[in-house]
Formats: structure tokens, sequence, C-alpha cells
């Protein structure tokens, strides 16, 4: 039962990456050269109007990936006789970026701009330091191997997705033991 957790986790890590890559490819053909190029052409060129056509593509292509790879997901899941609600793995897909910009962001914390520290930050900012450095010690390995982080976005979908649902499942036992 183990061993075929591991390669449901797995296929689905795999599956939701690949469908995530393919539908973010698919909508930046479309946006770019379709849409962009055809289209609009050169009648658009304010300012506001470029970028709300980029928000609205960003929008699209965000969720056309996060469905896109759910849906995937969900498919391999039931394959492996598991049913998944779309919901909470498309939760969890969605927030699974922002984490990867947060990690990121945490490698180069400008900790000087918090000034002449109090007793407060005295205290606060060494402790906060470590577990930044901690945190993001997976993410300051890779960029250090030099290796592209833009797979950590493409993995982070379907990880994101697994953890959204598998989250989800606890907290639905916790409620329903809660009612017992």
């Amino acid at each position: 039962m183990k061993k075929d957790g591991i390669i449901l986790t797995l296929v689905q890590i795999a599956t939701g990456g690949i469908l995530g890559l393919i539908g973010g490819w698919v909508c930046l053909f479309i946006f770019e050269n379709f849409i962009s190029q055809v289209l609009l052409g050169d009648r658009v060129t304010h300012g506001f109007w470029v970028g709300l056509f980029l928000l609205i593509a960003m929008c699209v292509t965000y969720g056309v990936v996060v469905v896109g790879a759910g849906v995937g997901m969900r498919f391999v899941s039931q394959k492996f006789g598991t049913d998944v609600p779309l919901k909470p793995l498309c939760w969890g897909a969605f927030l699974g970026p922002p984490a990867v910009v947060g990690l990121l962001a945490l490698l180069n914390v400008p900790w000087e701009i918090f000034g002449k520290p109090n007793l407060i930050l005295a205290f606060l900012i060494p402790v906060l330091k470590m577990l930044a450095y901690i945190v993001s010690l997976p993410m300051r390995g890779w960029v250090s191997l030099g290796l592209p982080v833009e797979i950590w976005y493409i993995l982070a979908i379907p990880i994101g997705a697994i953890l959204g649902y598998r989250i989800a499942t606890v907290e639905a036992t916790d409620a329903r033991m809660e009612q017992i």
C-alpha cells in the first residue's frame, strides 16, 4: 500500500508538471503569437492597454496551468483507485509557485533595512535570519549548483496540489473526529 502511494505521488508530480508545462506553452503561443501579433499587432501601444492585456494573459495562463495540472493529477489518482477532489487540488496548485517566489525572496533578505535594533529586534532578527536560512536551504543549494530555478516553478504546481488535497483530507478527517 505504501509503495503504491509513493508511485502515485511520483506519477502525479510528473503528470502535473508535464501538463502544466504544456498548458503554459499553449497559452504562451496563443497569447503571444496569435492575439498579440495577429489580432492586436501595432494597434495597441498605450501602456494601460498593454498592461491590461498582460494581466489578462497571465491570469488566463496561470488558470489554465493550474486547472490542467489538477485535472491531469485527478485523472492519474482515479487510475490508481483514489478519488481526489478537484477543489483542494487546485487550491494547492495555485499556491505552489508563490511558495517558490517566497523561498527565492528569502535568499537575499536585506536585514539591514531594520536599522538599529531595539531590544525586541535585537532578539528577533537573529532568530528570523536563522529560520530564513534553514527554510531556504534547499533553494540555496539548488542555486549554488547553477541549476535552473524554473524547474522549481514547474514542480511547485503538482507538489502544491498534492499538499493541498492531503491537507484538506486531514482537515476533513479532523472535522469528522470532532463530530463523534
